[in-house]
C-alpha cells in the first residue's frame, strides 16, 4: 500500500480560552511502509476529549504538550493493513494513541489487541471498554469508594464519563442519584439511563435547586468551577470529591475562585484527582464489571459520532459548547455527517 493521507497537526498554541481557526493546519502525508517488528493501521475511529485542550498548552502536567508541527494526540481504534509483527495479521483491530491521522505506522510492541465480543460493536473499545469507562469505574469505586446507600452527585452526566458513571451508581445497592447536565434533552436522556434527580445547570434556580438536595456523599466532578463549590458547601462527614475533570476551566480566561474549600474539612471529607492511566492494574476488573452490567441490562454507551477527519476540528469546538451525548468519537470509514450510537 502507498500513497498519500491526512492528518491534523498542531499549528500554533492558543492563548488562553478557546481554539481558533489557526490552532490546527489539515496536512497530507506519505504512507510509510512497516519495517521490522512495525505495522500499518488504517485508523477508523479517533477521540475527541476536553483533556486535549489542556495538551495544548505548553505547562508540565500528566502528558507533554503536543509539539507545534505534530499530530494532535488522540486514542485511536483501526486496523492493521500490514505487518511486519509476528503477533499481528492484517485485519487485527488494534488501539492506542494514533492520533488525528487517517494511517499510522510504527512498532508492533507499542500497540494493544482488541477482540469485540459476539454480538457487541467495535466502538465500544473507544467508550464503555476503552479509557471512558475505565474512568468512570476507576472514579466511583477507587477514588470515590462507593458504598451501599450513598447519594452521588455527577456533574457533565450526559458526557462521555458521566452518561457511565451515572448508571454504574444507579445500578448500585440503594444509591441515589443526581446528575446535572445542560438542556432538558439531556435531562430526559439521563432520566431514561437511570438517574433519580437531575437539575439543569442553566436554569434560574439550579442554585436554589442544588442547595435542597441532600447532603452529598459521592460527587463526580467533571465539570469544576462554580458546581464544585456548590457542592463543596453540602457535603455528608467523611464526603468524596472526585476530581476527574473541569471543562468549566479548560478555555476560561481565569479560573472560578472556590470558597467553600474549609467543608472538606469541616466535613472531615476528601477531594482526589487522578489519571486513569495509573489505575491499568484495575482494567480488567473493571471491564468485567461493566461487561456484567451489560448482559443485566443496566448498562448502555452512547456515542457521539462525526464522519471525516476534517471535521474533528469542529466537533472538539462543538463539545465545549456541550452539543454531544455520550463518547464523543469521529469516524474514518465512510459514514454520514453526524449520528447517534
Amino acid at each position: 500500500m502507498s500513497g498519500q493521507y491526512k492528518q491534523i497537526v498542531l499549528n500554533e498554541r492558543p492563548a488562553r480560552g478557546p481554539i481558533t481557526d489557526n490552532t490546527f493546519k489539515l496536512q497530507t502525508g506519505e504512507i510509510k511502509q512497516p519495517g521490522e517488528g512495525e505495522v500499518l493501521v488504517k485508523v477508523e475511529y479517533v477521540s475527541i476529549d476536553p483533556t486535549m485542550r489542556g495538551w495544548l498548552n505548553d505547562v508540565r502536567s500528566y502528558l507533554p504538550p503536543v509539539q507545534i508541527g505534530a499530530v494532535m494526540r488522540a486514542t485511536s481504534l483501526g486496523r492493521v493493513v500490514k505487518s511486519n509483527d509476528e503477533n499481528f495479521k492484517e485485519g487485527d483491530l488494534v488501539f492506542d494513541t494514533f492520533g488525528w491521522q487517517e494511517y499510522w505506522t510504527g512498532p508492533g510492541k507499542a500497540i494493544q489487541k482488541r477482540v469485540t465480543p459476539e454480538g457487541g460493536r467495535d466502538i465500544d473499545h473507544m467508550g464503555l471498554y476503552g479509557l471512558t469507562g475505565m474512568t468512570a469505574w476507576v472514579g466511583l469505586f477507587e477514588i470515590g469508594q462507593l458504598k451501599d446507600g450513598d447519594h452521588v452527585v455527577i456533574s457533565g452526566a450526559a458526557g462521555a464519563v458521566g452518561q457511565i458513571a451515572t448508571q454504574i451508581a444507579a445500578a448500585h445497592p440503594k444509591c441515589t442519584v443526581t446528575a446535572i447536565a445542560g438542556s432538558q434533552e439531556k435531562l430526559d436522556y439521563l432520566k431514561k439511563i437511570g438517574a433519580h434527580n437531575v437539575l439543569n445547570y442553566k436554569d434560574s434556580d439550579f442554585k436554589k435547586k442544588f442547595r435542597e438536595l441532600k447532603h452529598i456523599d459521592v460527587y463526580f466532578d467533571n465539570v469544576g468551577g462554580e458546581i464544585l463549590d456548590l457542592a463543596l458547601a453540602q457535603l455528608n462527614p467523611y464526603a468524596r470529591i472526585i476530581a476527574c475533570g473541569a471543562i468549566s476551566a479548560y478555555n476560561a480566561e481565569k479560573p472560578t475562585p472556590i470558597y467553600n474549600y474549609f467543608n472538606l474539612v469541616s466535613m472531615k471529607s476528601t477531594m482526589k484527582g487522578f489519571i486513569v492511566l495509573d489505575h491499568a492494574d484495575k482494567f480488567k476488573e473493571a471491564s468485567e464489571y461493566l461487561a456484567k452490567l451489560v448482559k443485566e441490562g443496566k448498562l448502555k454507551a452512547d456515542y457521539h459520532v462525526t464522519y471525516g477527519l476534517d471535521t474533528c476540528v469542529g466537533t472538539l469546538r462543538d463539545m465545549f459548547e456541550g452539543k454531544n451525548f455520550g463518547k464523543t468519537v469521529v469516524g474514518l470509514k465512510e459514514g454520514g455527517e453526524k449520528s447517534r450510537l
